[in-house]
Formats: structure tokens, sequence, C-alpha cells
């Protein structure tokens, strides 16, 4: 048994999406209804907790997240050191628990009479607390010394492949990847981590940034803007602020692409922000890694894109395809008939054949997607 047990956990290095059957196996061996694995954000956060079940109901956990974060028991284990196996009722006044809200709310729905706790660093950052914790039932709580010694004995164990599941977990969308794909965008792109800050640029960026006219390098690791229009550095701020929700899953709602005047007289910056997909295993958003796409389009920029290349990729026709180009540089649809000499009803076809051959439904879909290509001349 022992071994096996010890297959199982150490298993979950490679795929961290296993963790739940870890957590399962260990209740098993502990004697507990089932496990979690939780992320209890700092009081006062709006924050919801990141967790993930094993065996237990989901209904009295969303009463949890919603109300009941910081309950006793949290508050008595987020003061234990990392690595070190407690019970709950341990450190708080004997039955003292069940005389409060949290208790007939959440804990008498499943028969919970106590927890085994195994907090831990990585899951307890920022004023926050977390860890992985054994749900305990009235009988086997009376038992809970000798589940604590053996939950200490394997505590090693589960803390060696927490930290190495979040490592790789963090890195699973392939930084190497993402530097490749980063260089062979043609303009200057850039990745923000889940604060904000700047994680990789391609080359096009790094030049664009240092030459500072219109966006820069911020000291902090994000972006700052150079021009003296305060609207410009709000309308940026919040474009990666609502990106960086998104990609976070606390919103569903982006900003359009906003665009920075220069300094130099030089044609404005096209910027836009795209949200990258959520990581499977969901606590490696505590480890620093990629959340938002930022492309910034600089008209006056050469560049090895060109309207056949994008016409390949997607089998739009020339004028389609002129279409889309125009529209990633900034130009609206409304001003295209003036601008291209064609009538309004053209415009509305082309950009409706666009949608067809590229999945997008909007404008401001379109746009995003060919924003990493230069306008067409």
């Amino acid at each position: 048994m022992e071994d096996k047990l010890l297959d199982l956990i150490y298993g979950v290095v490679a795929d961290p999406s296993r963790w739940p059957d870890v957590l399962i196996g260990v209740s098993d061996h502990l004697g507990a209804m089932g496990a979690l694995m939780v992320h209890v954000p700092p009081p006062g956060s709006r924050h919801l907790p990141m967790h993930i079940l094993a065996r237990l109901p989901e209904e009295p956990f969303a009463v949890f997240r919603e109300h009941y974060q910081w309950n006793p028991w949290t508050v008595a284990v987020s003061k234990v050191p990392p690595g070190k196996a407690v019970n709950a009722n341990s450190l708080i006044e004997p039955g003292s628990i069940k005389k409060t809200a949290f208790w007939s709310d959440v804990c008498i729905a499943f028969d919970q009479a106590d927890v085994l706790n195994l907090p831990h660093k990585s899951l307890s950052q920022d004023g926050g607390t977390g860890g992985i914790g054994f749900c305990l039932s009235t009988p086997a709580a009376a038992d809970a010394d000798k589940r604590v010694r053996e939950l200490q004995r394997l505590a090693p164990h589960l803390c060696r492949a927490l930290d190495a599941s979040l490592i790789v977990a963090s890195r699973a969308n392939g930084p190497q990847q993402l530097a490749v794909i980063l260089d062979m965008i043609p303009n200057a792109a850039l990745l923000l981590d889940g604060a904000g800050r700047i994680t990789q640029t391609n080359g096009a960026a790094d030049a664009l940034l240092r030459r500072s006219d219109g966006i820069a390098f911020e000291k902090g690791g994000g972006l700052q803007l150079v021009a003296a229009l305060v609207g410009e550095r709000r309308a940026l701020a919040r474009m990666l602020k609502d990106a960086l929700n998104v990609a976070n899953g606390r919103s569903t709602a982006l900003s359009e692409p906003v665009q920075i005047a220069r300094p130099s007289g030089a044609a404005p910056l096209l910027v836009t922000a795209v949200p990258l997909p959520r990581p499977a295993f969901a606590f490696a958003e505590l480890v620093p890694s990629a959340r938002v796409l930022v492309m910034i389009v600089d008209p006056a920029a050469k560049s090895r894109a060109t309207a056949s290349a994008i016409q390949a990729a997607y089998g739009l026709t020339g004028a389609e395809a002129r279409v889309a180009l125009l529209l990633a540089s900034g130009i609206t649809g409304a001003q295209m008939p003036a601008m291209l000499g064609v009538t309004a009803a053209t415009i509305k076809t082309q950009l409706r054949r666009c949608f067809e051959k590229t999945g997008t439904h909007s404008q401001a879909e379109l746009m995003r997607l060919f924003a990493m290509f230069p306008p067409s001349n």
C-alpha cells in the first residue's frame, strides 16, 4: 500500500490534473471523507479562493467561498508553519466551532467534525493562506491525533509533489515556445503576468519601447505611456486591467484597442491586449506566468508580414485582406468607404466575409486577430 501511495503522489508531478486522484488516495489512507486543496485570499480581498475538491460536495463549499473563507479554523491554521500537519480543532477552544454559523451552514451539511491540515508555503502568499485539508467525520475525529501523525509522515512527499506540480504547471504554456511565437510576430509583442508585469518581449517590442516614443518600459515592469495625453494613459491602463480580469476569470468584458499618440509626430501606435487561456492546474496562477499577450502595431514599421500571406492563411480576397488590415490599423468600417472609394454596402459585405472566413463575429474581434500585422500600403 505504501509504495502504491507514494507512486500515486509523485505521479502527479507529470500530470497536475491528477491531484484529485491523489487527494482521494490519501483520504482513504487516512480514513478521511475526502479532501481539498485550497488557497484562501487575504481578509478583505475581492477574490474568491482557488480550490480542488476530492469526493466532497460542492454546495457547502460554495457557501464557504461566499461567506466563510476566514472561519475560526482558517484563522487558526493560517498561523501554523508550512509543512506541519495539524487537526483544526486542536488549535481552537474545544467545542467552540459548533457555536458558529460556519458550523451550521457548512460543516453539518456533510457531517464534517474536524479537518486535518497540511499548510503549504506556495499556497499561502500575499497575506493569504492555503494547503491541503482532509475532512474527518465525527467517528474519525475521535482518533484525530493518530491521523495527524500519519499525515505528518506523508507531509514531505505531498509538499515536494505540490512544489514540483506548481513548477511544471507554470511552464505548461511553454515559455520557449512562446518566445518563438513572439519572435514570429512581425510587430511589437510582449507578455504580461497576472499582476500586469512584463515577463517576455520580442525584438520589435524591445526596440519600440527603448525609443520611448509614445510608450515605454516602466521601472516596476509594467507599461508606461510617455505621451502627455492623460486620456490615453487611462485608456491603456483600463484595457490592460480588463484583459487581466478576463485572463484571471474575474470578468468577460474586454476594452477596445487603444491608439497612442507619439511625441515624434509619427503615426499613432495601436495597442491591443489578448487574454491567454488559464492554466489547466488552477494553482499554477500563484506562480508568475504569461496571462496576457499585448501587441503594438506601428503603422510606419516595415515587416515581413504582407497582405498576400494573410490572404493565403485565411483564404481572403485582396479586397477583404485590405479591409481587415485597415481595421487592424485603427480605421473603422465607417471610415473605409471614403478612403477606398467604395460604398458602405461593399465594406459591410467584405467585413461579413472576413468574419465568416476567420471565425470572428465583430470588428473588435477581427481587429484583435489582425492587429499583429501592419496595414497594407
